[in-house]
């Protein structure tokens, strides 16, 4: 799989900013000229973005493979909200559904219209690297206009934030793990169709937790190191000693070191790379959502794959463990403790 390097392309569109205003010392000069590369990159951005969520999309749903969103510089959330705006299913941008499941991606990618030509993910790939590096144009001359906020943060201060959605984690689990019920519930196929639907639904539900903890944590990381948010574990759906774990590992410290106190976190994470989200209190909530929902999702299909497993193994079906853990794609071992 090759990739493309999204840092070296942000960073030279950074650097092409600097470049151009380089040398002007009047600060509202200054300001102008920053103010008038931001709003050529936004329209720039406007221009790329049909095309190019389109083509992502398209390629999410024909071209899916672990790891996709990194081959156009996003994440799997902003994947997922793409991909659900192109197949009109978004209702809430913080909540956006999981991908269709695999054996359903072609047919709604076919009814929403998504091209599928021989090099769409050259054309994907393509249009992504066009947009990335207008967007990072318009975040390099964003920093210029409001440099009193990216002052406060350089100098070790925290930023201020206001109150960060908490959601009802609770509920949000529920709903999860009742759609895959009822889905399961209405689903009028052979019991060997059902076992394989409900392994698909697990592994998907597991990949889409593996590459959505990430961006959970680098927001957890940014609000709790940076801002001056509070409670932010109600915010992330863990507790407070999951947050102090999340930042231990941050900072690379053993589970029983002390996190620095809080005067010198900002400077203590600086050095250790973590990075500053100016969008840190709205992605929180939205991944820690998604997070919470993909990991009810993915217990409820365990449940109902090793009922399945079960109701299969005994009379009159018979199957054995080595026909059962080839079905789920897992070893003898699951089979086992579904058995047991």
């Amino acid at each position: 799989m090759s990739s493309t390097d999204f840092d070296k392309i942000r960073a030279d569109a950074t650097a092409e900013v600097e470049r151009e205003l380089q040398g002007v010392d009047d600060p509202f000069q200054r300001r102008v000229n920053a103010e008038e590369l931001r709003s050529q990159a936004n329209m720039e951005m406007a221009a790329l973005r049909p095309e190019r969520d389109r083509l992502l999309a398209a390629a999410a749903l024909y071209r899916y493979e672990r790891g996709i969103p990194a081959r156009f510089g996003i994440t799997n959330l902003q994947l997922r909200r793409i991909t659900a705006a192109a197949l009109g299913t978004l209702e809430d941008v913080d909540n956006p559904p999981p991908y269709p499941l695999p054996m359903l991606r072609t047919t709604v990618a076919e009814k929403a219209g998504l091209p599928n030509p021989d090099d769409l993910m050259d054309q994907a790939v393509d249009v992504a690297v066009r947009y990335e590096a207008a967007e990072a144009r318009r975040d390099a001359a964003l920093h210029h206009v409001d440099a009193a906020h990216e002052a406060v943060r350089t100098a070790g201060g925290r930023v201020k934030v206001g109150p960060v959605e908490r959601p009802d984690f609770d509920r949000v689990r529920q709903d999860a793990a009742d759609a895959v019920r009822e889905y399961f519930d209405r689903l009028d196929v052979p019991l060997e169709e059902k076992l394989r639907q409900a392994a698909a639904v697990a592994d998907q539900a597991e990949e889409e937790l593996a590459a959505l903890l990430p961006e959970r944590d680098e927001a957890l990381l940014s609000l709790a190191f940076y801002t001056t948010a509070r409670g932010i574990y109600e915010s992330a759906g863990i507790s407070r000693p999951g947050v102090t774990r999340v930042q231990q590992k941050a900072l690379g410290l053993p589970r029983d070191a002390n996190v620095p106190v809080r005067a010198k976190q900002p400077d203590a994470a600086r050095a250790a790379g973590v990075p500053f989200l100016k969008d840190a209190a709205s992605e929180l909530p939205a991944a820690a959502r998604a997070c919470e929902a993909a990991r009810a999702r993915q217990s409820a299909a365990i449940e109902i794959r090793d009922s399945i497993v079960r109701q299969l193994a005994a009379a009159p079906h018979n199957w054995s463990i080595e026909r059962l853990a080839v079905a789920i794609d897992r070893d003898n071992a699951i089979i086992r403790r579904a058995l047991a």
